[in-house]
């Protein structure tokens, strides 16, 4: 009787310390960090690595080669567009970690090509479209419109000579619950308010550099709207800026906070200095 007795009070102890050790790993939130641009990087609380727009080459910001990204250290990589400074060198780290990718439909054709050209597999490329979803363990990512091109350069052409789709931007749901969208590059537009309402995210990451995007006081202006029958929004994060040599006509972080204030929202804007390490949470 007192070996069962023990081996249930030794079962629910290793069941109670498996709901502690879940619980802290929640609890720690999402770490994130920015490397200029839109350049990304996650990591879940259950340890899953994310990247959105791995631009390396050019990029003044990341100080690191390729090879920063070593094999099996990422899981997922996200690019928004088939632009340079977007897609970056997602299919190259895809081929030295691993990583699948997943990407609108029609630029998804052409990194699966280049993938496969340099000896990556087929399957690391997972293609959807517009609010289509996939999983990685328990994080959900989704697809979503941006009012943004996206066009593709041939390994011998000019730039955007190639068709990639629609532009996008992403919905992360982590572990935790917590979700983050990813604007991209998109302009301001009415779809904003209903991903408010519709998927209210905790955390909102919007484009700032203007001329081919939305200007500070624009950004500011399409978190209001994703505020929308949202009270989940805290975080709003200024993205598509460069600290290193910024040109001069880009917008700054300092100008997209100063827009959120002259609206009165009711947020934190978050300015995330390139390789610094910030934690996420609801």
């Amino acid at each position: 009787m007192q070996s069962k007795r023990f081996a249930r009070l030794t079962t629910a102890g290793i069941f109670l310390a498996a709901i502690f050790v879940a619980t802290a790993a929640q609890a720690a939130g999402v770490k994130m960090q920015f490397f200029g641009n839109q350049h990304f990087r996650f990591v879940s609380p259950g340890g899953k690595v994310i990247l959105i727009n791995p631009w390396i080459k050019g990029n003044k910001d990341f100080p690191h080669k390729i090879d920063f990204y070593k094999k099996g250290e990422v899981d997922l990589i996200l690019p928004t567009s088939g632009h340079g400074d977007d897609q970056g060198q997602s299919v190259e780290i895809a081929k030295r970690t691993g990583a699948k990718i997943f990407v609108v439909s029609e630029l998804g054709k052409i990194m699966t090509k280049r993938l496969v050209k340099m000896g990556g597999k087929k399957n690391q490329v997972y293609r959807g479209a517009i609010s289509g979803r996939m999983k990685l363990g328990g994080i959900t990512v989704q697809i979503m419109h941006s009012q943004h091109g996206t066009g593709s350069r041939s390994p011998k052409g000019r730039l955007d000579d190639l068709y990639g789709g629609p532009a996008a931007g992403f919905l992360i749901t982590f572990e935790d619950g917590l979700r983050v969208y990813m604007a991209g590059s998109t302009g301001l537009t009415m779809d904003l308010k209903l991903y408010g309402m519709r998927y209210k995210p905790h955390v909102v990451m919007v484009p700032i550099a203007g001329r081919f995007m939305m200007h500070p006081d624009d950004a500011a202006y399409a978190v209001k709207l994703l505020q929308t029958d949202n009270p989940n929004l805290r975080t709003a994060i200024p993205q598509h800026n460069r600290v290193a040599r910024s040109p001069k006509w880009m917008g700054t972080p300092d100008q997209f906070e100063v827009e959120v204030k002259k609206l009165g929202l009711n947020v934190k804007v978050l300015k995330p200095v390139p390789g610094q390490t910030y934690t996420l949470t609801k």
